[in-house]
């Protein structure tokens, strides 16, 4: 992906190029009032629905991807009107969740995601290749969380939502010019969260069926080839932030400026800026060091190294773990908390005397911590 595309202003512009891009569209079709309606209503829970007219004039493909449209658009609506709260992923932490696996998803967990339709802004890009960029790879750059109720969106707040959806926004190549921007191809994929439990093919399915779409064997298999992988980190990331122990730092309020207030027909509302989260910015200098110094470690003859040192101090990765909490026995407890377990290693002494455990605090400089200069770069 090039060295520029990491950069902490390349990612976080990046980012935003993707909302530019829905709000210019979302203008466009606004000026057509009944589109502009849809939109509304679909962020009140309502979803597309064309008349028979609406069929006999337009192709049928068109119209699929106009609704396709409407409700990407909503869900940046959704977003830029409630905070428009961007977590920012430390890398380190993000290739940690990558590698961490669940088969199955404790949907009712995600009801405590910290704030109203964040989005999640990615360091490193997943690949998801050509079926999701065109004619060109795709990447995730970027995915909003919302909630859905029938077939429309809400807030992830609303009383009334039903589960949660993600919108995967892809980056794509320019085969020409080398160039990485905001491609046309996003995923809107409907979770269903109120179930207690579900795995990632079963989330799937239920997507399939909200969309009301039907598709033959070969097309699913597809499907779950293209999706299976990116769901699975998308849910380790959405787990991680609903966690008990989640490593999450917001902003210190600014200092309201005294202004003159203006009146009459030239006084503006200031646009607002979004707010970015850091999520995994105090873990993440530790597996940073934790892992250079594991890379930089000769064992003793006659020591082998443990199985997976590819991944530094990962030899087991970075996982979930449900803790039984409330009155009563331990076998007999009915209420359950989810906790993230850093990777670390399975093998302590293979580790110099010197060295401690990375699952311990590690005391690490700042800068050090920070091997993309990313810091103080956010919101630029």
């Amino acid at each position: 992906m090039g060295q520029d595309h990491r950069r902490a202003e390349e990612v976080h512009k990046a980012a935003m190029a993707h909302v530019k891009l829905m709000t210019a569209a979302g203008k466009e079709l606004r000026e057509s009032p009944r589109l502009a309606r849809m939109m509304d209503g679909m962020k009140q829970g309502i979803g597309v629905a064309w008349t028979l007219r609406d069929q006999l004039q337009y192709d049928r493909i068109a119209l699929e991807r106009t609704g396709d449209l409407i409700g990407e658009i909503a869900a940046c609506e959704l977003w830029k009107t409630n905070g428009q709260v961007i977590y920012d992923l430390n890398d380190e932490l993000a290739d940690a969740l990558s590698r961490s696996k669940m088969s199955k998803v404790p949907g009712q967990l995600f009801d405590r995601i910290p704030h109203i339709n964040p989005m999640i802004v990615l360091p490193d890009p997943w690949p998801v290749g050509k079926n999701r960029g065109g004619l060109s790879d795709g990447y995730v750059r970027c995915f909003f969380i919302v909630g859905y109720k029938g077939k429309g969106l809400c807030n992830t707040n609303d009383p009334e939502r039903e589960g949660h959806a993600f919108l995967f926004c892809y980056d794509v190549v320019d085969e020409e010019t080398g160039e990485i921007g905001p491609g046309g191809y996003r995923d809107l994929i409907p979770m269903p969260t109120s179930r207690k439990m579900f795995t990632v093919d079963e989330a799937i399915e239920f997507a399939e069926e909200w969309q009301g779409g039907t598709i033959d064997a070969k097309a699913r298999k597809e499907a779950l080839k293209t999706f299976r992988p990116l769901l699975q980190r998308a849910f380790s990331v959405f787990t991680y932030l609903c966690t008990d122990n989640r490593d999450v730092v917001e902003p210190a309020e600014p200092q309201p400026e005294r202004r003159r207030r203006k009146t009459g027909k030239g006084r503006k509302h200031p646009e607002r800026e979004p707010i970015w989260v850091r999520v995994g910015w105090y873990i993440g200098p530790k597996l940073h060091e934790a892992r250079r110094r594991a890379v930089h470690h000769t064992p003793d003859s006659g020591n082998s190294i443990p199985t997976g040192i590819e991944y530094g101090p990962q030899h087991r990765a970075g996982h979930y773990r449900t803790v039984w909490i409330g009155p009563g026995k331990t076998n007999e407890r009915t209420e359950s908390t989810t906790t993230w377990v850093p990777p670390y290693w399975t093998k302590l002494e293979d580790l110099p005397e010197e060295m401690d455990p990375p699952t311990q605090i590690v005391q690490v400089e700042a800068q050090r911590g920070d091997p993309f200069r990313r810091r103080h770069t956010i919101g630029r």
